[in-house]
């Protein structure tokens, strides 16, 4: 550790090429506004240009032409489906939800099983 302190705060050694050398290398003291990543931190910033190209990605995983998969379900299923979801919950599921929650933490000081 005293010896990598050494090699980083020595202001003679400070941005020369083998301080960055031995930056890459040891791992240590890697900061996020270190001058090599600021152009990590611009395209981290534009990430969404995947999802706005998600088509592109999509062919260039699958291949040229792929479509992405498609389930269509008949009116009949649909319209059950969302009855299921708008339909309250069965009462038991609600009860046994709730003793999860309030049930003890075993780090609590009178946790018994």
């Amino acid at each position: 550790m005293n010896f990598h302190k050494l090699i980083i705060s020595n202001k003679f050694l400070r941005y020369t090429s083998f301080w960055w050398w031995y930056r890459l290398i040891s791992h240590q003291g890697f900061r996020f506004d270190d001058y090599h990543i600021w152009g990590e931190f611009w395209s981290s910033l534009n990430g969404g240009w995947l999802d706005m190209n998600y088509q592109w990605e999509f062919e260039k995983f699958w291949g040229k032409g792929a479509k992405p998969e498609r389930i269509v379900l008949p009116k009949k299923d649909f319209d059950a489906l969302v009855d299921r979801l708008n339909a309250p919950p069965d009462p038991k599921v609600v009860e046994r939800l709730k003793e999860i929650m309030f049930k003890k933490a075993p780090w609590d000081e009178d946790y018994d099983n």
